[in-house]
């Protein structure tokens, strides 16, 4: 397995890990209740000395100068399913222990070549009844070869006789016919099989309910169950679950992967959350400077293929991170069906936004709010009305925010239809393109509405976010096909809801 194999198969397991642990649990419990409900089962053994060189070998001088003990023991073992061996076994004790069939089910038989030995084991919830099945199968079984070999000795004697009456009385055939029919009779009389049993079964021993040998094969169940079950997930999952993903679908590159958000916490470039989480929002913001040509006046776009990916706490937090970087930044909020920046910046709902500049019932000055770029949370002040506090310096005696700025532009409102096609639109875009060295919109989801298809001909570049496991890649590449047709460029992308991982805990944690 290649890298790239092992790393997409921890990073299966990693998201199924729950999974796998409650199937794991499950089928410990399972497996440890069922031989509870099932009550004791105990187990006598006895042993039988199978001869590889029968007497009638011996006796005949016929024994081969090589003896394959693989087919010796799998001749016995064959010999020892026989049903004839448990109807004798059952007729010996009367049928006390069971049928035929019961003696057989509860029966199993094993042997290796490191020695002549069959082990015949009976299981039972009864102890005596575990003995009795394992002695009367291993003394039936020695009984039923007996009885093969004395079988083929009389057949064979049989025939001889028969040639032998059919021979002249100076026929000196008839010497070497007596002869083996000497040898016969004293096999016949002789022969006791080439079976013994060498030990029978005294006691039977618990073998079940065992705690530790059941937990560990309700966890091997379990475990064998979970992988499965994993394997038929990854299957027919189709959401983007990699960076690789992403590229390769939109042709552009994974310029920040941000891990899982604390739950219900937007804001992560402020506060308690601003050293485990700035890092990766300041990495974007360098990112997209770096690709941004010298002294030009920007419009981003944000957004994504579908809903709840990302996109406004993705828009937010990096135009904090822009504004530190010492950039004059606006922040709009165009996603006019369900606004969110208001609510996050704490902006007065009655507060006009771009629905109203663009109505004409208000003017962009009366509009824009500024925003605190430190402290342990975003403060608001409406445009002019209250100074930006300076930055902090830090112990270093660097600043701890750029002398950039930070200002917000909320909906104004909701709509559900479309406002791109407002006369005052272009005008507004290229009114906050003079006062900001980049705009920041915050649009809704590009798959579902058209506000991006058409804005597209009014800003410079896209940022598309991309939910880890929340988007599929057929929508990711609807978004591409989309994207191919649009004046702006995409920028690159932005993988929200990483699992956490090693490169994360080193850098940013306490």
């Amino acid at each position: 397995m290649n890298s790239g194999g092992a790393e997409a198969l921890k990073a299966a397991i990693r998201r199924s890990l729950l999974l796998i642990v409650l199937l794991v649990l499950l089928g410990v419990v399972a497996v440890n209740a069922f031989k509870q409900l099932r009550g004791p089962r105990y187990q006598a053994s006895a042993r039988v000395l199978i001869s590889t060189t029968s007497i009638a070998q011996i006796l005949t001088q016929t024994v081969p100068p090589f003896v394959d003990p693989n087919r010796i023991e799998a001749t016995a073992r064959a010999l020892a399913g026989s049903a004839d061996v448990y109807n004798m076994a059952a007729g010996r004790v009367g049928n006390s222990l069971g049928t035929p069939a019961d003696m057989a089910a509860a029966t199993s038989v094993s042997g290796g070549t490191t020695d002549d030995l069959l082990t015949f084991s009976a299981t039972s919830d009864d102890p005596h009844r575990a003995v009795g099945i394992a002695n009367a199968v291993a003394h039936a079984y020695t009984v039923f070869r007996a009885d093969l070999n004395n079988e083929t000795i009389t057949k064979t004697a049989t025939e001889l006789r028969a040639k032998l009456n059919g021979l002249k009385p100076n026929d000196p055939a008839r010497a070497d016919i007596q002869k083996l029919l000497n040898t016969l009779d004293a096999l016949s009389t002789a022969n006791s099989g080439d079976a013994k049993v060498v030990q029978t079964a005294s006691s039977a021993a618990k073998t079940s309910p065992a705690p530790v040998k059941d937990s560990l094969l309700g966890f091997s169940i379990g475990l064998v169950i979970a992988l499965l079950v994993v394997a038929i997930r990854e299957a027919i999952d189709t959401t983007v679950r990699s960076e690789s993903d992403v590229e390769d679908v939109l042709a552009v590159p994974v310029l920040a992967t941000v891990r899982s958000l604390p739950r219900r916490t937007k804001m992560v470039t402020y506060g308690r959350h601003e050293a485990a989480f700035a890092d990766t929002y300041a990495l974007l913001a360098a990112n997209l400077a770096q690709a941004r040509a010298e002294n030009k006046r920007e419009v981003l776009a944000v957004t994504s293929a579908v809903s709840r990916e990302g996109k406004t706490t993705t828009a937010a937090n990096l135009a904090v991170s822009l504004a530190r970087r010492g950039m004059n930044v606006i922040l709009c909020d165009f996603d006019f069906r369900k606004p969110a920046l208001a609510d996050l910046f704490h902006v007065p709902r009655e507060s006009p936004g771009v629905l109203q500049v663009l109505e004409g019932s208000a003017t962009l000055k009366d509009s824009l709010w500024s925003v605190t770029l430190s402290g342990p949370r975003p403060r608001i002040a409406q445009n002019g009305a209250v100074p930006i506090p300076e930055a902090t310096p830090s112990g270093n005696g660097e600043s701890a925010a750029a002398t950039g700025s930070l200002r917000l532009l909320s909906s104004g409102g909701t709509v559900r239809t479309s406002v791109a096609h407002a006369p005052r639109l272009a005008p507004l875009l290229k009114q906050l393109r003079s006062q900001a060295d980049i705009v920041i919109l915050d649009t809704p989801p590009a798959l579902l509405t058209v506000e991006v298809a058409e804005l597209s001909q009014l800003i410079d570049d896209v940022l598309v976010v991309v939910r880890q496991g929340r988007v599929s890649q057929r929508s990711l590449r609807s978004l591409g096909r989309q994207a191919r047709t649009w004046s702006a460029e995409l920028a690159g992308a932005v993988i929200t809801d990483a699992p956490s991982d090693e490169q994360y805990a080193y850098y940013g944690s306490r």
